[in-house]
């Protein structure tokens, strides 16, 4: 059992001096579930951060591997924890697809709180392994683990032109049992699910949530928590439901995050030509990015939680 007793520095408030187990335990309870944003610079940190503050409510900060080199994961946790505090809110760090073990321990280390290790693209066994090496070590600095047996079939960050035959979708969908052995033989606190969900977005298709197979997968593992990774392009009514229809506590949204950046940053250099000061070009960006943030805590149930 791992000890839950930290408290995080600079929240005033129980609510806010919550570790992140404390409050998946709390989004499992009264059916919410707490937004993992893709981050990779000041500018998207700062959005989502300042979002989360005026709607009262809490939130994961993630990068994946390549966005924790870019930005160093020292230095990520570094900024979370200052702007968490000047707000007020809680903001926890979450790794987000490590495929590598070292990876995984870099984080670990620098104090991100949620590893997410994805093994998802190799040999079962060798996930099985490398799970259990990642578990143990962030166990015993009282930090979670989420895993994931299940491929989603496309990429993050993608914009899917033409259709994904179904039957590629559906061959990703996860087994509630196999979610299960999984979990109870690695000690996992958290996985990732696939029941419709896919990385990118989709431009030709309705993204299809099979309801009925995350409310099997919540009833064949009662005791962990689950994770809804690809939500980029989902109607938000939808993500809503499979929320509260699988008690889902941890979505992550990155593409739809990183296409609002950069095509409001490509407008506006376009129009501001001559203009070279980055703090006086960004503040559009900013408000864009904090629109898709907007959307997604209403939609995940989190507003004035925190």
């Amino acid at each position: 059992m791992i000890n839950d007793s930290r408290l995080r520095r600079g929240f005033g408030g129980q609510a806010r001096s919550m570790s992140v187990r404390a409050w998946f335990e709390r989004a499992r309870s009264e059916g919410f579930a707490i937004g993992s944003f893709n981050v990779a610079n000041l500018e998207t940190i700062k959005a989502v951060v300042e979002t989360a503050a005026e709607m009262r409510s809490p939130i994961l900060l993630e990068s994946s591997p390549g966005e924790t080199k870019w930005v160093g994961a020292n230095t990520m946790v570094a900024i979370v924890r200052s702007l968490s505090k000047e707000h007020g809110i809680p903001v926890f760090v979450n790794l987000d697809h490590a495929e590598k073990l070292e990876d995984c321990m870099t984080a670990i280390e620098a104090g991100y709180d949620l590893i997410h290790f994805d093994g998802s693209h190799g040999d079962l066994d060798e996930n099985i392994r490398i799970t259990k090496e990642v578990v143990k070590a962030a166990h015993a600095k009282n930090l979670l683990v989420e895993a994931e047996i299940d491929a989603l079939p496309t990429k993050s960050s993608e914009i899917y032109k033409d259709k994904i035959p179904d039957e590629v979708i559906k061959k990703s969908y996860s087994d509630p049992e196999k979610v299960k052995a999984f979990a109870e033989e690695t000690g996992v606190d958290t996985m990732a699910t696939v029941f419709g969900n896919v990385h990118g977005i989709l431009l030709q298709q309705e993204e299809v949530l099979d309801f009925d197979l995350v409310a099997r997968i919540r009833a064949a593992n009662p005791d962990i928590f689950l994770s809804m990774h690809g939500s980029s392009g989902i109607p938000e009514v939808n993500v809503t439901r499979a929320i509260q229809v699988g008690k889902i506590v941890k979505v992550n949204i990155s593409t739809e995050i990183r296409k609002a950046y950069r095509e409001t940053l490509e407008r506006v250099l376009k129009e501001n030509p001559d203009q070279l000061a980055v703090y006086k070009f960004m503040p559009p960006v900013i408000e864009a990015i904090k629109a898709v943030a907007r959307r997604k805590i209403e939609a995940y149930g989190s507003a004035g939680k925190a």
